[in-house]
Formats: C-alpha cells, structure tokens, sequence
C-alpha cells in the first residue's frame, strides 16, 4: 500500500469540521493498509490523524526535528518516531519516505511544506500526487490565488493541475485509492 504524507497543522483551529476530516482520514487511511507519514506532533490536526490511526492499529512514522521534540510537541505513544538534526532535513525525510502527498488544515508550516513538495513536481524532480483537503472552505482563498497566477501568467494550467483540491474527506479517499490502484 501507499505512504500518505499529510502535512497538517500543531492546532485544532475554529471549526470542528477540520478535526473530523483528519480523523475520517485517518480511519481511511488505517482501514487500507497506508502509512501515514506525518509531522510528528501529538497535538491538534497532527495529533487527531496520529490517534485514530494508532487506534486502528496503523502504520504511523512521524518525522520531527530535535527542537520540536518536546513531551507537550511530539506524539507520546506508538509512532515510529524519526527525530532529525533540523527542519530541513526532517522535509528531507519526509520526502524520501513519501508515494503521496496531502495537506489538511493548517498554517505557515503545512503551506511551506506543500509549497516545496507541488514546486518539486512542478520541476520534475518527483512525480508524486499532490492534494488538498479544502474543509471549510479554509483553502477557497489559496484556490482563487492559484487561478489568479494562471490567468496572469505565472502558472501554467499543466502546473496548476499539480495540485488537485478537494471539498471532502469522501472524494479525497476516493482519489487515493486511484492513485494507489494504478
């Protein structure tokens, strides 16, 4: 089966919807013998997805730097653990570990390390799938800005079909048995 990296957030944020969406997918994931390889964190998003995979008796590696590896930061229980000298090499890890990639709710870190991994794609020095669950209507705005950057020039519609958005946690599932099946 497929290694799932989520990129996802330390925080629950305002809408119980988002924790719900990493718990349905961690059930998913869990259900059908993925491995989810993920930040490392015990706590909001991170720590949700973690759990029902855990609880599911999944497969979970969890990939932190040394900084962030703290008792109230990094899972407690039941994920192989991966501590790395710093974030670079953690995102270096991460990639290395990874079949596909997705972002759930989150803030700075998770745009940053879906930003590198779409670039990435975009520069063909990887060929994986890149998502993201939009919950909420959290992502709307990163939507109407990656078809702005296409309509002015800055994208073309071969790198914006790089990154493939999803309205629920259902399609989504559905996409990675896709993605795994072919």
């Amino acid at each position: 089966m497929a290694r799932v990296c989520v990129f996802c957030g330390s925080r629950a944020g305002d809408d119980p919807e988002f924790m719900i969406a990493a718990r349905q997918l961690g059930e998913f994931l869990a259900l059908n013998d993925h491995t989810l390889i993920y930040g490392g964190g015990g706590v909001g998003v991170m720590g949700a997805i973690a759990d029902v995979m855990l609880e599911r008796n999944g497969n979970v590696i969890g990939v932190i730097p040394s900084h962030l590896a703290r008792v109230e930061v990094m899972h407690s229980g039941g994920v192989d653990m991966r501590i790395t000298a710093d974030m670079h090499v953690r995102k270096a890890l991460m990639h290395e570990l990874t079949d596909i990639y997705i972002a759930l709710p989150g803030g700075f870190g998770t745009m940053e390390e879906l930003f590198e991994a779409v670039t990435w794609a975009q520069l063909e020095l990887h060929a994986r799938p890149v998502a993201v669950l939009n919950i909420a209507g959290l992502y709307d705005g990163l939507v109407v800005l990656l078809d702005a950057m296409c309509s002015r020039g800055f994208l073309s519609d071969q790198c914006r079909s790089l990154l493939t958005v999803f309205e629920t946690t259902a399609a989504l599932c559905e996409w990675i048995s896709a993605q795994t099946s072919a």
